[in-house]
């Protein structure tokens, strides 16, 4: 039987400690060397042979507001401006995908994966990423 995490230990497998647990969708490593952000299991598709993970930042005027969102863009800009872009993924299947917001049913941290911005929008928080290849 595969193990069941919890967001907050998968958060924790990458040396990351969230914030709130609550309302925390990203978190950093204390030394600034690690982001790791929630990605929604239905939102990573396959795209010309790679995976892509597309948020285009559907947000509502509720979302902007909300602390985890804030928290979230400047995780963002930390890996664009300190890592290259790069983040590691905690992989979330939600309870209803068409419910706002949405519940986490399960979730694991994605093992041996990197990810790497490709687009970021800091005004809205929207962010285009890919599978690094290699994983490094």
């Amino acid at each position: 039987m595969p193990r069941r995490w919890t967001k907050t230990e998968a958060f924790e497998h990458f040396g990351t400690r969230l914030t709130n647990t609550r309302w925390s969708w990203s978190a950093i490593s204390e030394d600034g060397s690690v982001v790791a952000l929630v990605l929604w299991q239905d939102a990573v598709k396959g795209r010309d042979g790679k995976l892509v993970y597309h948020d285009d930042s559907e947000l509502d005027a509720e979302w902007r507001t909300r602390p985890g969102h804030g928290e979230r863009i400047r995780h963002l800009a930390h890996c664009r401006d300190h890592l290259d872009g790069r983040f590691r993924a905690v992989i979330a299947r939600a309870v209803d995908k068409e419910a706002d917001p949405r519940d986490i049913a399960s979730c694991h941290p994605q093992e041996g994966v990197w990810w790497k911005l490709d687009e970021f929008d800091e005004g809205t928080g929207a962010f285009v990423a890919h599978v690094v290849p290699g994983g490094a």
